[in-house]
C-alpha cells in the first residue's frame, strides 16, 4: 500500500503542489474553531457567534459554484491568487477586530461575508490538478483516496492547534495563522505548472450541463452523516454517564475513514461507476443505524470506526465520478457542486439530528441520520437514464468527457488541454523501424497529435501533411517543427477525419495508435487512407491489441482489432497491395507509477504495387 502512494507523489510536481494544497487547506481546518472562540470572546454572545458561522458557511456554500465557474473559464492560477490575497487581507482584518473585546457586529458580519465569498476552493481545485498531474487509472483513484484522507487529517490537526494558540496566546492568533496559511499554501499550489494557464481552444464554448447528480446526492447524505455523528455522539455518551468519551468516538470514525480511504485507493482495481456509489454509500448508512444500538460507548466506538471505512471510499468514488463526467471546460464546478452538497448535507444533518434529539430515541435518532445513506441505491436507481451520473463501471474518465453539447474537436482540445504534454515526445517506434529503410518523398500522418513522428520525417526528407482534430496539439505540433528547423516542410491541418480526408496521394501513409473515444468511423477513415497512398507507397497502420497492463480493466466493450482484422475490413484487391508486416509485437513502455512494463501492440504495412 505504502509504494503505492509513493508512486503517486513520485509523479513530476505531485509532492510539491499536493504539500502547499495541504498548507492551504490547513488553514480551513485551523479557523473555523479560532473564530468560534474569536467571536465568542469579542462579542460576548454564544448566539451571535454561531449566527456569523453560519453566514460564512451559507455565504461559501452559495457562492461555490460561481468560483468554480471562473477558475473553469481562466485557469486556477489567474483567479485563485488573488482570491486567496483577498481573502487573507479579510483573515487578518478579522483577526485585529477580535482580538479585543466590543468589535461592531455589523463590521464583522461584513468582514464575514467577504471572506464567504473570497475563500479559495482549495480542495475542489486540487481535486482537479491531480487529473493533470497523473494519467487516469489506478494512480489517478490513489491520488483521491490520499486526497480526502488528507482533509481527514486536516480537520483533525487544524483544531488542535488553533486550541493550543487559544490557549497560550488568544483565538485571534489563530485566525492570522489562517490568513498566513491560505496565503502562502495557495500561492504554492497555483505555482506548480500543473495550474498553469491552458490553451482556450474556444472563446466561446457551448453552454455545458456541469451538476453530477448523482455523486451530488451521494455526497449530500454522507454529508448528513457527517453533520450527524458530533451531535449523537455527545447525546450517547452523556446517556452512559461518559461525556468525555465522545473524543473516542469522534476519533475511531475518523480512523475508519483514513483506513478505508488509503486501502480504496491502493485497493481498488477499476474506474468507478455510478453502482459502486450505491455499493458504498448503503453499508455506511447500515453501520451508523447500527451504532444506535450499541450497548455500550465501547461497541459504538468499535460500530462507529466501521462506518467510517464507508466515508473515505464514498466521498473519493463521488468526486472521482463528478471529476470524470464533466464535460471539458467545466470540471472544476462539477468538483465545486460536490463539495456544495457534502457541506449542506452536513449543515442539514446538524440541524435535523438536534431537533430529533428532542422528540425520537436516540436508536431511532440513529436511524433517521443513517437513513439517506442507506436509501442511496433506491434514489439511484430511480434516476432518469441520463441523469444516473456515470457510464458503465469501468470506463476510464476522459473516454467519459463527451456528451451531447461537446463536439469531437472540444473533446479533444480539452483533453490536450488538461496537459503540458500528453505524449513522450519521440517518434513512435514502429514508424521509425519501418519507414527509416524508405526514400524520402510525400507523407500524411494521421492523428499527429503533437507532432513527434511528423517532425521525424521532415527532418528526413520527407514533405508532410499532418492532420489531427484538435487545434491546441496542432499548435504544440507547429512550434516543435519550428525548434526543430523543419516547419517549411509540414503542412499541419486541423481536420476531422470522420468528416473530411486530406486530398492527393502520398507515398507514406501512416495511421499511429487512430483511436477514439469519440464516435469516429475509423475503418471508413482508414480505407480513405488506403486510397490515398500512391502507387509504389507505404501504408502503415499501428494500433494497441489491448488495455494497459497497470489498468486491464480500462476500455471495456471497446473493440481493438488485429492485423489481420484491419486488413479485412480494408478490402483491397489482392492484386494491388503487398502485406509486408501483419503481426504483434511487444515495447516496454514505463507505467504511471514508475514500473517497467510490457505492452503489445499490433502492426499492419502494406505496399500498393506499382502499376
Amino acid at each position: 500500500m505504502t509504494s503505492s502512494y509513493a508512486a503517486v507523489l513520485r509523479a513530476p510536481q505531485a509532492s510539491r503542489t499536493f504539500a502547499f494544497a495541504f498548507l492551504a487547506r490547513l488553514s480551513y481546518g485551523t479557523l473555523y474553531l479560532s473564530l468560534t472562540l474569536a467571536f465568542t470572546a469579542s462579542t460576548g454572545s454564544y448566539a451571535q457567534a454561531g449566527g456569523l458561522l453560519a453566514l460564512l458557511g451559507l455565504t461559501v456554500s452559495a457562492v461555490s459554484p460561481v468560483r468554480a465557474a471562473l477558475i473553469d473559464r481562466h485557469g486556477p492560477r489567474r483567479v485563485m491568487a488573488p482570491m486567496a490575497a483577498a481573502y487573507a487581507l479579510v483573515l487578518t482584518a478579522l483577526a485585529v477586530l477580535t482580538s479585543r473585546p466590543g468589535a461592531p457586529v455589523a463590521l464583522l458580519t461584513v468582514l464575514v461575508l467577504a471572506a464567504g465569498v473570497t475563500a479559495p476552493p482549495v480542495g475542489v481545485v486540487m481535486r482537479t490538478l491531480w487529473s493533470t498531474l497523473l494519467p487516469d487509472g489506478p494512480l489517478l483513484r490513489r491520488a483521491y483516496s490520499l486526497d480526502t484522507v488528507s482533509e481527514e487529517l486536516v480537520f483533525v490537526t487544524g483544531p488542535l492547534l488553533a486550541g493550543l494558540l487559544a490557549t497560550v496566546a488568544a483565538p485571534s492568533l489563530g485566525v492570522a495563522l489562517a490568513a498566513l496559511l491560505i496565503a502562502a499554501g495557495t500561492a504554492g499550489m497555483v505555482a506548480s505548472p500543473a495550474a498553469a494557464p491552458r490553451p482556450e481552444p474556444h472563446r466561446r464554448a457551448a453552454r455545458v450541463r456541469a451538476f453530477p447528480l448523482a455523486p451530488a446526492i451521494t455526497a449530500t447524505a454522507t454529508g448528513v452523516i457527517l453533520g450527524s455523528t458530533g451531535l449523537l455522539a455527545v447525546a450517547f455518551t452523556q446517556q452512559h454517564h461518559q461525556p468525555a468519551a465522545v473524543a473516542w468516538v469522534e476519533a475511531a470514525i475518523g480512523v475508519g475513514s483514513t483506513i478505508g480511504g488509503l486501502a480504496y485507493g491502493a485497493l481498488s482495481r477499476s474506474a468507478p461507476g455510478r453502482a459502486r456509489l450505491a455499493t458504498l454509500a448503503c453499508p455506511l448508512g447500515l453501520g451508523l443505524a447500527a451504532a444506535g444500538l450499541a450497548p455500550s460507548v465501547a461497541v459504538l466506538a468499535a460500530a462507529a470506526f466501521a462506518a467510517g471505512l464507508f466515508i473515505g471510499p464514498t466521498l473519493t468514488t463521488a468526486y472521482l465520478l463528478a471529476d470524470a463526467d464533466a464535460p471539458p471546460g467545466a470540471r472544476t464546478r462539477a468538483v465545486a457542486w460536490v463539495n456544495t452538497a457534502l457541506n449542506l448535507g452536513a449543515a442539514g444533518g446538524t440541524a435535523a439530528t438536534g431537533a430529533a434529539l428532542e422528540a425520537l430515541p436516540l436508536p431511532a435518532c440513529y436511524a433517521v441520520a443513517a437513513a439517506p445513506a442507506a436509501l442511496v441505491p433506491l434514489v439511484l436507481l430511480a434516476l432518469p437514464k441520463r441523469q444516473q451520473g456515470s457510464p458503465p463501471d469501468g470506463v476510464t474518465a476522459h473516454d467519459r468527457s463527451m456528451d451531447d453539447t461537446t463536439t469531437h474537436q472540444q473533446y479533444w482540445d480539452s483533453r490536450y488541454a488538461e496537459h503540458h504534454h500528453m505524449w513522450s515526445g519521440e517518434p513512435n517506434a514502429v514508424l521509425v523501424q519501418e519507414a527509416a529503410g524508405l526514400e524520402p518523398g510525400t507523407a500524411l500522418d494521421l492523428g499527429c497529435g503533437e507532432g513527434a513522428d511528423a517532425v521525424w520525417l521532415a527532418r528526413r526528407g520527407w514533405r508532410v501533411t499532418a492532420v489531427d482534430i484538435s487545434g491546441v496539439a496542432l499548435e504544440r505540433a507547429a512550434g516543435h517543427a519550428e525548434e526543430a528547423g523543419v516547419a517549411d516542410r509540414v503542412d499541419w491541418q486541423r481536420r476531422d477525419l470522420a468528416a473530411s480526408f486530406p486530398e492527393g496521394s502520398y507515398d507514406l501513409v501512416s495511421a499511429q495508435f487512430l483511436h477514439s473515444p469519440a464516435d469516429m468511423p475509423r475503418e471508413e477513415v482508414l480505407r480513405a487512407a488506403a486510397a490515398a497512398v500512391a502507387p509504389g507507397g507505404t501504408l502503415l497502420v499501428v494500433g494497441h491489441a489491448g488495455p494497459p497492463p497497470w489498468d486491464p480493466d480500462a476500455h471495456p466493450g471497446v473493440h481493438l482489432p488485429t492485423p489481420g482484422e484491419v486488413l479485412e475490413s480494408l478490402a483491397l484487391p489482392e492484386a494491388d497491395w503487398e502485406v509486408l508486416r501483419s503481426d504483434e509485437h511487444e515495447r516496454v513502455q514505463t507505467a504511471p507509477d514508475g514500473r517497467s512494463m510490457t505492452r503489445t501492440d499490433n502492426a499492419l504495412k502494406l505496399r500498393r504495387r506499382a502499376r
